[in-house]
């Protein structure tokens, strides 16, 4: 036996729209599920969400092999020297903020100082 989650989920399924809906910030997932309880599926307001998605991101999945030839056309877009060069930037700004901090720190520079100024 389907549990109620499973009913609405089915729902959800055959009424695409209401997913764009809760994406836009017109509903919540939570006023839908009520709704459904209330009036049912036969209820004329899920007219208004019947057909296809119409999936404000492009008009395409991610997942899909559309959605899979973009992300590679992005990653070959991709210059691996200025990669290379904003790293090497980022290591010459933390490299100048550890020389503000004070002296670099050696596990030897207490017993130097103090052997030093014995010695002397």
């Amino acid at each position: 036996m389907a549990s109620r989650m499973d009913a609405f989920r089915d729902f959800v399924s055959r009424y695409p729209k209401l997913r764009d809906d809760v994406v836009s910030g017109k509903r919540t997932w939570q006023s839908i599920y009520e709704d459904w309880v209330i009036m049912g599926e036969s209820s004329d307001i899920w007219r208004n969400y019947e057909g296809s998605s119409s999936n404000k991101s492009g008009g395409e999945d991610l997942i899909s092999v559309e959605g899979i030839k973009k992300i590679l056309g992005y990653i070959k877009k991709v210059n691996p020297d200025s990669i290379s060069k904003t790293l090497n930037t980022v290591q010459k700004i933390l490299q100048v903020t550890q020389g503000f901090s004070g002296y670099k720190t050696n596990k030897y520079n207490n017993f130097n100082s103090g052997y030093n100024s014995w010695w002397d």
